[in-house]
């Protein structure tokens, strides 16, 4: 998923809805984000809370970062975010 299609899904959400990225067995919260080589990288942590999608759009919406794509790192790997679905007031990304 491009940077712009995950900006315009959650404007549509709650802006204090925390971010996650939902893996196999678990959430973990995204904390921050990082570029490298031309694609953002989520930064999760299992000891601090999650970032709200008002905070999460705002680190997110830069034009530069616009047609980057994005991605998750998990005990697998690093893999491309696709989309995400909504559970007890939280984003899940995956």
């Amino acid at each position: 998923m491009r940077t712009i299609d995950l900006i315009l899904l959650l404007n549509d959400f709650k802006k204090n809805n925390r971010i996650f990225v939902e893996t196999d067995d678990q959430r973990l919260p995204v904390v921050d984000l990082e570029v490298v080589d031309d694609e953002i990288i989520l930064k999760t942590s299992s000891k601090m809370h999650g970032l709200k999608n008002w905070e999460f759009l705002i680190l997110l919406n830069k034009k530069a970062y616009y047609e980057m794509p994005v991605f998750y790192n998990n005990k697998d790997g690093q893999h491309q975010l696709f989309g995400f679905r909504v559970a007890d007031d939280c984003l899940l990304l995956g």
